[in-house]
């Protein structure tokens, strides 16, 4: 149970004096803005980020660089809120508590919606505010008063929060008590396989069928010499695997009348950047499989911690009668339980494919907050009748065409 941390006395929004059962303490907000600042607290940061590589410095800088534009048609400002906590002792420096990743953007309907970096086309999931366990509710009730006392903003929009994020639940839960607005919409679930010691516990979990045909596809192809999987070690490997990851990502979406996120410049250019500084880190599982010397299949994955996350893929279209899909995955689910990570994360999407390989869904929801001040409530009431009437209309149509 967490213990509860109370304000002292009336307080200023970027400084709260805080009590708990055996001493006083202060809780400073520093609205950082600036990049080189930021840039000084990445140790700290990823302390705080703990096992999730779409939570640490690294891919949030990253991604602001490519998409933190200062262009007219998509004003965007940095807001990084960071909680720093300081007991009191004399010559003690404040540490790093606590942080909340945000940018503000302009929107003509909603005004200025304050989101999580990393948020978009990238689609980065476990986004959420920053806590150390021990402190997590000085920071919320800290980060709570600093944004009340912040107008700024007229929308908090917070995409794909976990439902087991209780950190990021509890800022939401205390920005209603300071009279926020606060709405939650259910979106696409997380999916994540728990993994044992070694392969053979994991099949012993698939159904009868599933552990049959794993078995068989493992035995008949992936340890013939027909097939070589291959996984980037060195920079020098790097490119080649890159290629061979876009190319086969591109054929596939456009086999299905899709355009591949590879199309998508920005997108590009943020995976491509990302995914080298990640190897040098030791966090990517970039990897491709070949059949009889022909790539069929490549992984764009992850590891951080305990866990490995599926980010992205691609198959060859014209190679699906050798189930390249399924021989990937058995191999990379292989690498991971044989580094000893006990995770293997599908992210976000309800794809049918997921529940089969026994992996088990993660509620995700969109939080949202309207604060206490007339223009935005005014602006998101409007907004909320504009979508009814829009459902209202599309059921309408449907029951009279």
């Amino acid at each position: 149970m967490r213990r509860a941390v109370l304000p002292t006395r009336p307080h200023n929004p970027r400084k709260l004096i805080l009590r708990d059962n055996r001493h006083y303490f202060v809780m400073r907000i520093v609205c950082c803005q600036n990049v080189d600042q930021w840039s000084q607290l990445q140790t700290d940061w990823d302390r705080l980020a703990g096992g999730c590589v779409f939570r640490t410095w690294r891919w949030l800088n990253t991604w602001w660089r490519h998409y933190g534009d200062l262009s007219a048609s998509d004003a965007t400002n940095l807001r990084v809120l960071l909680a720093f906590a300081d007991d009191g002792r004399a010559g003690a420096e404040s540490q790093l508590a606590g942080a909340l990743p945000c940018y503000l953007q302009d929107s003509a309907i909603a005004g200025r919606v304050l989101r999580l970096l990393g948020d978009g086309e990238v689609c980065s999931d476990h986004l959420g505010l920053l806590a150390a366990p021990a402190q997590a509710d000085a920071v919320v009730a800290a980060m709570a008063s600093a944004l009340i006392g912040d107008e700024s903003w007229d929308l908090l929009d917070f995409d794909a929060i976990d439902g087991a994020d209780q950190t990021t639940r509890d800022l939401l839960a205390a920005l209603r008590e300071r009279g926020c607005r606060v709405d939650e919409r259910p979106q696409p679930s997380c999916w994540r396989i728990a993994l044992p010691g070694d392969w053979e516990e994991f099949l012993a979990l698939q159904s009868k069928s599933h552990r049959k045909q794993l078995r068989r596809l493992d035995q008949r192809v992936l340890q013939t010499d027909d097939a070589r999987w291959r996984l980037v070690e060195s920079a020098a490997d790097f490119e080649r695997a890159w290629d061979v990851l876009a190319d086969l990502h591109q054929r596939r979406r456009r086999s299905l009348g899709e355009p591949g996120c590879f199309s998508w410049p920005r997108w590009a250019a943020f995976h491509h950047d990302v995914a080298k500084q990640l190897l040098a880190s030791g966090e990517l599982r970039l990897s491709w499989l070949e059949l009889r010397g022909r790539p069929v299949a490549a992984e764009y994955h992850l590891a951080r911690g305990d866990s490995v996350f599926a980010y992205q893929g691609g198959l060859d279209p014209d190679a699906a009668e050798d189930e390249p899909g399924r021989l990937s995955l058995i191999t990379t689910l292989k690498h991971a339980i044989g580094e000893g990570r006990t995770h293997f994360d599908l992210l976000r999407g309800d794809e049918p494919y997921k529940p089969h390989w026994r992996a088990e869904p993660q509620a995700v929801s969109r939080l949202l907050a309207v604060p206490p001040r007339y223009g935005p409530r005014l602006r998101y009431r409007a907004r909320t009748a504009a979508r009814a009437a829009g459902r209202w209309a599309k059921q309408a149509t449907g029951l009279f065409s």
